[in-house]
């Protein structure tokens, strides 16, 4: 590695890793706030705030390090542009071309890393948040009923307890149930408590000595009350906690491997598999997306006029908007059938590339480097 290039790598490794540090806080306490009424529960602890943050740091970094390495390339090239050391390296016959190696070696790098992140460590971070959210969403149900306070944390379920003993029992409890619009039932108990399944997937409400009153229809005058001595009403976690919950990223759970499974079972069923095979490819897409932005990136930072930082922050918050809204749309035509899977997936990072390619010819053409 010839002097230039370590020169150049420094420039743009500083402040690569400066906007990755940010926009992986920034996106932290983003998710935070939109969780806050599951994780700052009475039985949350520091424990599970680190675990939180394990499970969720390969999805931040998926969407950190493409936006922070465009932020790298237009604020360090860019900065050099400033300062006429540009115009210096010309001078000396350097010219775009051998600019571009730095950044397209830091782009391949970043790729590989995304692409092993994407393939193990993101699924299993966010299927292990999915417990993670289920289990404190379980003690937070355990820990948040109070004596004589309505609970209605629980999607179409409310629940009141008279008494709350130390050891988490219920005296006198009700359970008003409305999963069912239909057909509502209102549950009496003398006594009762909550469990959870061996899994942790499901709470488990155990009643005793109790009555269970039933609507039969909203536009109809039946009702039924059943009597028992002891009753189990079970909820699961996922669906009962729908309206607290922000933490859901559905096919971003599963492995390539998982993926490809899926979409030849849906095939051997007869169903559409476009989806699973398109949120593969928009996966290996988003992977390559620091070539494109290497290829874009590092003409404009060369071209431009000095303008000072807030040029560079604009063109990369509007150059990462477009390649967002770009992936979002080929996505769709390839959901759709518009468009083949493979081609759709990538179909943003070429539009990118064609566009850097046409700025480095100009910036190679014009002769000086602005």
């Amino acid at each position: 590695m010839n002097r230039l290039s370590r020169y150049l790598l420094g420039e743009l490794l500083v402040p690569l890793g400066v906007w990755v540090a940010f926009m992986f806080l920034l996106l932290f306490v983003m998710q935070f706030l939109r969780g806050t009424d599951v994780l700052l529960g009475s039985s949350v602890t520091l424990v599970d705030m680190a675990r939180l943050l394990a499970y969720l740091a390969p999805h931040f970094l998926m969407m950190a390090l493409p936006i922070a390495f465009l932020l790298a390339i237009l604020l360090g090239l860019g900065r050099l542009g400033e300062d006429r050391e540009l115009v210096a390296l010309q001078a000396l016959g350097i010219g775009p071309v051998r600019l571009l190696a730095a950044p397209m070696g830091i782009a391949v790098a970043l790729s590989v890393l995304m692409l092993v992140i994407t393939s193990t460590a993101q699924p299993w971070g966010l299927a292990g948040l999915k417990v993670l959210v289920s289990e404190v969403i379980r003690k937070n149900a355990v820990g948040d009923v109070k004596s004589g306070v309505f609970y209605e944390d629980l999607s179409n379920l409310t629940l009141y307890a008279e008494q709350v003993s130390a050891d988490g029992k219920w005296t006198n409890v009700l359970l008003h149930d409305d999963r069912e619009a239909n057909s509502p039932l209102l549950v009496l108990a003398q006594r009762g408590q909550v469990g959870t399944s061996t899994s942790g997937e499901v709470l488990r409400f155990a009643l005793e000595a109790g009555e269970v009153h039933r609507s039969e229809g909203r536009e109809t005058e039946e009702y039924s009350i059943i009597r028992f001595d002891q009753a189990e009403i079970s909820v699961g976690v996922g669906a009962s906690m729908g309206k607290r919950s922000r933490f859901s990223f559905s096919r971003e759970e599963l492995t390539p491997g998982e993926l490809l499974e899926a979409a030849r079972e849906a095939e051997a069923q007869g169903e559409d598999a476009r989806m699973y095979r398109m949120a593969l490819h928009s996966r290996l897409g988003n992977a390559l997306a620091p070539i494109a932005f290497a290829l874009l990136g590092t003409p404009l930072a060369m071209g431009r006029r000095q303008s000072g930082r807030a040029w560079g922050y604009l063109l990369t918050l509007g150059g990462y908007v477009l390649y967002y809204l770009l992936s979002r749309v080929f996505e769709q035509m390839g959901q759709k059938g518009q468009l083949p899977v493979g081609l759709a997936g990538q179909m943003a990072n070429l539009v990118f590339v064609a566009v850097g390619l046409v700025a480095l010819y100009r910036v190679s053409r014009s002769g000086t480097v602005k």
